[in-house]
């Protein structure tokens, strides 16, 4: 890597840290804009993209709350803007030694 590059990167680094609550807020929007009309997400906003009506109506939750609609996805029983816009082009397994499940993420 030339040393051109480095510098780059560094530069790129220190703004993303320098500016991580602007670029983490800028994110949620573009999330937002494009997700939207996601069957998941109109159960909390409705359609609505604003940022501060996501952070108050949307909780965190678990992949055990969502599964269920991981499950119709992976099943081909829905079409994949079940949880977001963009098509799903594959699922990965994890499997836990420690508890007898196996979870399909997106």
């Amino acid at each position: 890597m030339a040393t051109n590059d480095y510098e780059s990167v560094l530069k790129m680094l220190e703004e993303i840290t320098t500016n991580a609550r602007q670029i983490q807020e800028q994110l949620l929007g573009e999330i937002l804009s494009k997700n939207a009309e996601t069957e998941y997400l109109q159960g909390f906003l409705h359609g609505q993209t604003d940022k501060q009506l996501f952070k108050k109506n949307v909780p965190i939750v678990t992949y055990d709350h969502i599964k269920p609609y991981i499950d119709r996805i992976a099943n081909g029983k829905a079409s994949s803007d079940i949880l977001l816009v963009e098509p799903l082009i594959g699922f990965s397994l994890r499997y836990e030694f420690s508890v007898i499940s196996v979870s399909v993420f997106p």
